[in-house]
């Protein structure tokens, strides 16, 4: 009786009524303002550079006004961004893109609002884990930044890294994983203060229907064989899409796993449309053609079918798992099991044992507590004296935290790890939503799925690949908040 009842307080907390909306005095002075300045741009230099003038200042306003419309689109375009099909700079201006141009006006629009309506909306808590985890991070680029000069030419040769200072190297490898962190949290601060939260989550699975389309169309369209695309020698095919055919395989995997948790969750044509979702994502992980991506696909399937408790889900899912792998195309057979006729290490791990971890492994003792700074695999002397392939990360997230943040820094990321998996059953426990359960339920496995595909490949530090991970981190942070402070929702709209 009394968890029924916490569950309908908690369902109240996540749908009370918000107050009327009216559009904030400070907006009436400012629309008053650009249009008087427009009209002195017509009339020193013309139409034109008034119409220009009055369309973006409308924009920041409307994203002012509005501050949802910026954060939803930012949801959208964060796991494009890391990819070819959105352009990574604009007018020649390096930094200058839509996800940042949208993440800055989605945090000016915050910014405006708890200013001068701060009664109508309510920011989450940041967990103290978090912060620290963050902080992990920023030490290790600030540390990194002083190893910039010792990375060898060819790594920007190879066209492995893009910049050749320290500026261009806390750009590349610190800023841009935190804009993830920035739009988790200023999603977080969206749910927050949301009348109906789960509405975001249609917007957040469309965003993962957009690249695996992209793979399907391109390869069905290129011509290439199945057959071909499983050979050693096309590991780069997908290299058109700006992402390695590991990390597509890694965020495919995510997709796949939230979405196919959150079925069990959702109705009617909600449910359909998710199970649409994941034959897509199913199929466009098997045409990366990625053997880490394969190990990841089996360990979310086998993750669903342990969790389920209905005799008929396990039932048929224990029937419908090898018969699926006995219906796989040849192809997709033989790159699964390259190297295990002849039991060769070198073909099973790609040469990663013998040509990357091995050499590497000795740095680890030279800086065990700290480590070497983030990506350090770029400045490692065995990699500089040619004892490695030349690839820019170890292939192994757990190798790569040692070297990077060293035991130190890998106990606190480990830890973070942990709180953010109890933050996901916390409100599995505490929402009676079936579709928020289950969808945490997905966001777990996208933990458990991390630890697996990082053997061979990503990070434990933030990755374009881990975005759906930290989205939806970030509705749990926003979620929790609502449910931590409920009487605080008479502010929210």
């Amino acid at each position: 009786m009394e968890i029924a009842l916490q569950a309908i307080q908690n369902n109240a907390a996540l749908s009370r009524g918000h107050p009327s909306e009216g559009t904030p005095g400070i907006l009436i002075v400012v629309a008053v303002t650009v249009a008087i300045l427009a009209g002195a741009l017509s009339a020193l230099f013309g139409g034109l550079v008034a119409l220009i003038f009055f369309a973006v200042v409308s924009f920041m306003l409307f994203a002012i006004s509005d501050y949802r419309a910026g954060i939803l689109i930012a949801m959208v375009l964060l796991p494009l961004s890391a990819s070819r099909l959105v352009p990574r700079e604009m007018l020649g201006i390096t930094g200058l893109n839509p996800l940042n141009v949208t993440l800055a006006m989605a945090g000016l629009s915050v910014a405006f609002m708890w200013l001068f309506q701060r009664h109508r909306m309510a920011v989450p808590r940041i967990p103290r884990p978090f912060l620290l985890y963050g902080a992990v991070i920023a030490f290790a680029a600030a540390y990194g930044t002083t190893q910039v000069g010792m990375i060898p030419p060819f790594f920007r040769t190879l066209e492995i890294i893009n910049f050749d200072s320290a500026g261009g190297y806390l750009r590349d490898v610190f800023l841009k994983p935190m804009l993830m962190l920035g739009t988790a949290f200023l999603l977080a601060i969206l749910v927050r203060n949301a009348k109906r939260p789960q509405r975001f989550l249609l917007p957040f699975f469309l965003s993962a229907m957009v690249l695996p389309l992209f793979v399907i169309g391109y390869i069905a369209s290129s011509g290439v064989s199945l057959g071909a695309l499983a050979s050693q020698q096309a590991r780069d095919v997908l290299s058109i899409t700006g992402m390695h055919a590991n990390e597509l395989g890694l965020m495919f995997n995510m997709s796949f796993a939230l979405a196919l948790f959150t079925v069990l969750g959702a109705r009617g044509l909600t449910r359909w449309a998710l199970i649409a979702t994941c034959a897509v994502l199913v199929v466009a992980v098997l045409l990366t053609f990625s053997r880490g991506a394969f190990l990841g696909l089996l360990t979310v399937a086998g993750i669903f079918l342990i969790t389920q408790r209905r005799f008929k889900i396990l039932f048929a899912g224990m029937l419908l798992l090898p018969l699926s792998i006995l219906l796989l195309p040849d192809a997709v057979i033989e790159r699964a099991t390259t190297g295990l006729e002849n039991r060769s290490i070198a073909a099973i791990t790609a040469g990663r044992v013998d040509d990357i971890w091995r050499p590497i492994l000795p740095e680890i003792s030279k800086s065990p507590v700290i480590g070497h700074g983030l990506h350090s695999m770029l400045w490692l002397e065995p990699v500089a004296a040619g004892a490695t392939l030349k690839v820019g990360h170890p292939h192994n997230a757990y190798l790569a935290t040692l070297l990077d943040v060293g035991v130190g820094g890998a106990l606190i990321v480990g830890w973070f790890f942990w709180r953010m998996r109890r933050q996901f059953a916390e409100q599995r426990a505490r929402l009676a939503d079936p579709l928020w359960q289950n969808f945490f339920r997905g966001a777990t496995a996208c933990i458990l799925l991390l630890l697996i595909q990082g053997i061979t490949d990503d990070r434990f530090t933030p990755t374009f690949p881990q975005t759906y991970l930290w989205l939806a981190y970030g509705m749990a942070i926003g979620l929790a908040g609502r449910l931590q402070e409920p009487d605080s929702q008479e502010r929210t709209k």
